[in-house]
């Protein structure tokens, strides 16, 4: 090998040593770089993920379906109490749009004054009308129930609707008010107004209820919920006992043509949330401002209830996103449960549940009779 053959192979070597070094350099700077940046790379993929689980959380809790039914209400009268603000109001001015007469209940007669002056504005209806109701008083309802039994010819559809979650308080009878509003205000309304429902069938009850009813319990030695009483509890057992209700009233008024639907719109941004107290109660808010539906998207499966056609196979059902929704069968339907949780509300109204006393009782024989009345003497 001559001397130029070795200057070229050793300057190839250097030439080779020198890239090593300056990839080894690269290298080296790269790891100082990655050292410096990766806390800031780690922030960045957890806030994606957690930006992507948010958005897909909104996404499942926002599902809605609107309502598929184009049927107007022309003749028909709807009352919906609660109906101030919420699901109530936008219900209320769906159902004017299809040109029913629609009438609102509210505690305060300004308010619901203003909410129907708002939705003849926006609609053109002029048969939206106001009346006031206080769910929270039994005396009121039945004054309510007996002017409207008088003054209205018609009644197709009652919408209970109005409800109430917050910290403990009483009814004007002394009822726990999440029990005493939700459920057995409504309870008692139903019922004063069925023979209304039955003049003018085939007619409809929607109750609106929730999920949250899995939650529930039902004691009736503690209907004032004085044992570990919580907001979310008093909320869950009062959607029990609707959920329960509307199974028992269906199996009662359906021989009349009267079809009873529960509807669970859903999470929806209403006022409920505002009586929610404490800082769980503020987390709540601020949670469902960005996260639930609107009302206008919570009220499609309402509206849906109560203009669809071939809904009568499915009376007693609960329904969402305009489709039949599974219940907990071991709470919902068990039927002597939901004898006692009407007994006791007929109790709690001031009145005797007919068809229990109407129920006949086992005949017994006259040489057993005789027994009974010897053993009693």
């Amino acid at each position: 090998m001559d001397k130029s053959e070795s200057h070229v192979k050793m300057a190839a070597e250097m030439k080779q040593r020198l890239k090593v070094e300056e990839l080894e350099e690269n290298i080296d700077e790269l790891e100082d770089v990655v050292e410096d940046v990766f806390p800031v790379l780690i922030i960045c993929v957890v806030m994606c993920v957690v930006l992507t689980l948010v958005f897909l959380l909104r996404m499942y809790i926002r599902y809605n379906v609107d309502c598929p039914s184009n049927n107007r209400m022309d003749g028909k009268t709807v009352l919906i109490t609660g109906a101030t603000s919420g699901i109530g109001k936008a219900t209320a001015l769906e159902l004017a749009k299809r040109n029913a007469r629609v009438l609102l209940t509210g505690r305060e007669k300004t308010k619901v004054d203003a909410v129907a002056r708002t939705i003849r504005k926006k609609t053109g209806n002029q048969q939206v009308n106001a009346l006031v109701l206080d769910l929270a008083n039994l005396r009121n309802i039945r004054e309510f129930a007996r002017s409207f039994i008088k003054d209205e010819k018609s009644l197709h559809v009652l919408i209970n609707n109005a409800a109430y979650m917050g910290p403990k308080a009483a009814t004007d009878d002394g009822l726990e008010r999440g029990f005493g509003v939700n459920y057995l205000g409504h309870f008692y309304l139903t019922h004063l107004l069925s023979d209304k429902l039955r003049k003018n069938a085939p007619s409809r009850i929607i109750n609106i209820v929730s999920s949250s009813y899995v939650d529930g319990e039902l004691d009736f030695e503690d209907l004032a919920l004085n044992k570990n009483f919580s907001p979310h509890k008093s909320y869950a057992r009062s959607k029990l006992a609707q959920v329960i209700f509307n199974q028992e009233i269906h199996r009662r008024l359906i021989s009349g043509c009267v079809w009873t639907f529960g509807v669970h719109p859903g999470c929806v941004k209403t006022e409920l949330q505002r009586s929610y107290p404490g800082l769980l109660g503020n987390a709540l808010r601020v949670f469902a401002r960005f996260m639930f539906k609107t009302p206008e998207e919570g009220c499609q499966t309402v509206v849906y209830c109560a203009v669809a056609d071939g809904l009568r196979d499915f009376s007693g059902k609960v329904f969402s996103n305009c489709k039949v929704m599974k219940v907990k069968d071991s709470l919902v339907k068990d039927r002597d449960l939901a004898r006692e949780l009407f007994k006791v509300s007929a109790q709690l109204c001031g009145f005797e549940d007919e068809l229990a006393q109407n129920t006949p009782q086992p005949s017994v024989p006259a040489n057993e009779k005789a027994d009974v009345e010897k053993k009693t003497e």
